[in-house]
């Protein structure tokens, strides 16, 4: 059996500079890659010549915009609160937190749906609805919100010689339910603001310095939410199809059924009408 094909972040980047006739997409993660490529081929033509590579992150980016002119090349990067502060017509930026927040939509969560609930989209449009869990967890991470917008961009870096506390991977879930557990957020504020003091600091610093358009709920981190959204998912579908109990049972499947419709976002397909147009215009001017 063939093996797939794998290149690790240099090699990636060596590919720009070689293949010069072809055209690249760099997002940051490796997980995010089938994601991109799904909703890109879904707008492009299957003859289109691209691929689409993963970076590691906004410092190989912003390295790569400031030291190389190339012009087979378009990046994507995640919003959230880490400004790549570089400006290169090169450069796409997601309008929400990160490429998990997309999952958040009705639109993309429906069309997953009705393949789990053996209907027509319409009738899984009309029956699945985001607004108790929008509601609720804005609620939630009113103030987590801007305590970690405060760590990131005062507190992180002024660390030196010693660990920054992990934030991403927390786990905020009540124990067997969608909804966010008090005592588990107020734990992490703790922890990333242990001087009570600092609380307050951090919330006239959001009102004063946070400018992004947008909901809570799109503008919190994704990844932050996705055991919620999963049991969110689960909990109104075993509502709506009690027998559906196989159906959305942990955060890895549901991450694969809703990227497999991703495509489907309305959001995703505007933010990246730029990357398209990009690759469209290259196959033009390409001999």
């Amino acid at each position: 059996m063939p093996a797939i094909p794998s290149y690790n972040i240099e090699e990636n980047f060596r590919r720009i500079n070689r293949q010069k006739n072809l055209t690249f997409v760099v997002v940051e993660g490796i997980d995010d890659v089938p994601i991109y490529e799904s909703c890109l081929s879904s707008e492009l033509s299957e003859t289109s010549n691209y691929d689409v590579i993963y970076s590691g992150g906004k410092t190989a980016i912003r390295d790569y915009l400031t030291s190389k002119n190339s012009s087979n090349v378009i990046f994507i990067t995640d919003r959230d609160f880490d400004d790549i502060d570089v400006t290169d017509p090169r450069l796409v930026s997601l309008d929400r937190y990160s490429i998990e927040n997309y999952f958040i939509c009705e639109d993309v969560i429906g069309h997953s749906l009705q393949f789990a609930l053996g209907c027509k989209l319409r009738d899984a449009l009309e029956v699945f609805s985001l607004d108790e869990f929008i509601l609720s967890i804005s609620r939630s991470v009113e103030t987590l919100i801007k305590v970690i917008f405060y760590y990131q961009k005062v507190v992180s870096p002024q660390i030196r010689g010693q660990e920054r506390s992990s934030w991403s991977d927390a786990f905020l879930c009540e124990n067997e339910s969608w909804r966010l557990c008090d005592e588990q957020i107020h734990k992490l504020i703790n922890d990333l603001l242990p001087e009570p003091g600092l609380i307050d600091m951090a919330k006239e610093y959001y009102d004063q310095n946070f400018t992004l358009d947008g909901s809570v709920i799109e503008n919190f981190p994704g990844k932050m939410l996705k055991h919620s959204l999963q049991r969110y998912i689960r909990h109104k579908i075993l509502e709506i199809k009690p027998s559906a109990r196989g159906k959305y049972n942990d955060v890895e499947t549901t991450r694969v059924m809703l990227s497999s419709v991703m495509h489907r976002s309305r959001p995703i397909s505007r933010v990246l009408g730029p990357v398209v147009e990009f690759v469209r215009g290259r196959e033009m001017a390409t001999p």
